[in-house]
């Protein structure tokens, strides 16, 4: 993300964020353990609210210029969908594409926190990057069982 603004940076985290949010609630409607069903819809929620507390400061910095999410993020739902349909273990396929898609997510994350953001908004940056690794590593372990 080098060479970005800031408001280009904060507004792709916002798109990533919402990305997310729809990949989980549609993982949480291909899956039939509530338990993984409660962890998909529980990271859109998170998702959600990341979105959210990032918008204020998007605003700041002179608006959000968020479009309905990345086509390759479609794409990623859209795969998740055959391949869950196609496997032999679908619940184990969704739990692998939540996996790449964390991947992602967290990298975008890590790029965010190397550009130059004014100090409150580097803190709630830093503070979403955490909860990102976490995500991944709840689906991580999840995938592994």
């Amino acid at each position: 993300m080098a060479d970005r603004t800031e408001r280009a940076v904060i507004n792709h985290l916002i798109e990533v964020c919402r990305d997310a949010e729809r990949g989980f609630r549609l993982a949480a409607e291909q899956v039939r353990t509530e338990e993984v069903k409660r962890l998909f819809l529980r990271l859109a929620e998170q998702r959600h609210a990341f979105a959210e507390e990032l918008l204020p400061h998007a605003y700041r910095l002179g608006g959000p210029s968020v479009p309905e999410g990345m086509g390759f993020a479609s794409l990623h739902r859209s795969w998740m969908q055959i391949r869950a349909r196609l496997a032999s273990n679908p619940e184990h396929a969704v739990l692998e594409e939540a996996v790449r898609g964390e991947r992602f997510a967290l990298s975008a994350y890590d790029d965010a926190v190397q550009e130059m953001l004014p100090p409150e908004t580097r803190e709630l940056v830093e503070v979403q990057d955490l909860g990102v690794r976490v995500a991944g590593r709840l689906v991580a372990g999840m995938a592994e069982r």
